[in-house]
């Protein structure tokens, strides 16, 4: 990611990634005053539905934007991938037609509601995992001195932890 924004200046990255946080939840917000408070107010899980869309969203541009600041190491592909099979692929794609049909058609089955804010926050966890995959691939192992006690890397000096990273002590 470093190289291919070599162009682009810090700043000017920090305000896409604060203004992208800022208009999801304005979007979000603009549907809530669209529909009325009467439309989420009969039946509750409309609401979740339309929560966990904009959070799906704005999760999205978070990880983007992680990337972009603080994974310099991170393949330019990996992350256009993730975003065209994030944006366009789910939340275009799939999630916007479920949550578009379910608002348009005024679904009142709390069951059929409820499975569909699953489906969206099965994204999110799928989403947050390939996140943590990200950093701890591309996050840099940095100063591990920090994390572990002189006694605890004595004890832990012969053995391997998963992706490299030692155990912060409890």
């Amino acid at each position: 990611m470093g190289e291919s924004m070599a162009h682009t200046s810090r700043v000017s990255m920090w305000i896409l990634a604060v203004f992208s946080q800022i208009l999801c939840p304005g979007v979000i917000m603009s549907l809530l005053y669209a529909f009325g408070p009467s439309f989420f107010v009969s039946v509750p899980w409309r609401l979740a539905l339309l929560l966990s869309w904009g959070a799906y969203t704005s999760l999205l541009y978070l990880i983007q934007f992680h990337a972009v600041l603080f994974l310099p190491r991170a393949p330019v592909a990996v992350v256009e991938r993730f975003m065209s099979i994030g944006l366009w692929g789910v939340n275009v794609s799939v999630i916007s037609v479920m949550a578009g049909a379910v608002f348009a058609f005024k679904v009142h089955d709390r069951r059929v509601l409820a499975g569909c804010t699953a489906v969206v926050a099965t994204f999110i966890v799928a989403v947050v995992a390939f996140w943590v995959w990200l950093a701890r691939t591309y996050g840099g192992a940095g100063d591990t001195s920090l994390t572990t006690s002189s006694s605890e890397s004595e004890s832990t000096a012969g053995r391997q932890y998963p992706c490299g990273v030692a155990r912060v002590p409890i």
